[in-house]
């Protein structure tokens, strides 16, 4: 099985000179894929994705109080030609998503600081989500896709806490996400060329954990 994949990245950014504690960026971003697989283990037909995306990211410094936000829009393009191996029509599917988040921080002793985070995000399926048909070797699975799925989109929310001094610093968040249209993987329980299938499908979805990561200097040599 051959795996040929063609792609073309490329941004532009606008930084913006900073004033009074204010600073940001801005920029264009553009994505173009072309993914072509041959052999027995083919899952995929040819597929051609585009993306095109904007986006800001602005924050505030004022000493105690920190701010920042972003948003990005993103328009995404995918193609799937014909594809008599695998028994799937041509297809085409286009999404725009809009995503954004918000968060500010405080500082209430020396080195330390306490914060919170929101964010919304939309998310285009990928290619593999939407037109997958067939034994995924790197996987070993039989995957299908949807052709037919939404855009998925997850509000969530984190808290954090951070501290730092001479040598030493240390960080913990706890998070939490409500997604619709959640994309997953679950098995089906059929074989398939002597492989599992597994289906793509979508779903509601919450996702919470925490984060802890602290780091300390034990010597120093010389300078």
């Amino acid at each position: 099985t051959t795996f040929s994949q063609d792609g073309l990245e490329g941004r532009l950014d606008f930084v913006q000179r900073e004033s009074k504690g204010w600073q940001g960026a801005s920029g264009l971003q553009f994505l173009s894929r072309k993914l072509g697989i041959v052999g027995e283990e083919k899952f995929l037909p040819r597929v051609r994705s585009r993306q095109f995306g904007v986006f800001t990211v602005q924050s505030f410094d004022l000493g105690v109080v920190r701010a920042e936000g972003g948003l990005r829009i993103e328009r995404s393009i995918l193609k799937a030609a014909a594809d008599a191996d695998l028994g799937t029509p041509a297809a085409r599917r286009s999404f725009t998503a809009l995503s954004g988040s918000i968060g500010g921080s405080v500082e209430f002793a020396p080195g330390w600081r306490v914060g919170l985070n929101g964010s919304y995000t939309q998310r285009a399926p990928s290619a593999e989500e939407l037109f997958s048909n067939g034994p995924h070797a790197g996987t070993q699975a039989f995957e299908i896709g949807d052709p037919g799925f939404n855009r998925e989109k997850s509000v969530g929310v984190e808290a954090v806490l951070r501290g730092s001094g001479d040598g030493w610093s240390v960080s913990a968040s706890f998070y939490h996400s409500r997604f619709r249209d959640f994309i997953y993987e679950t098995p089906t329980g059929d074989i398939e060329d002597d492989l599992p299938v597994f289906q793509f499908l979508q779903d509601s979805a919450r996702h919470t954990g925490f984060e802890v990561e602290a780091s300390v200097r034990v010597a120093n040599n010389g300078d």
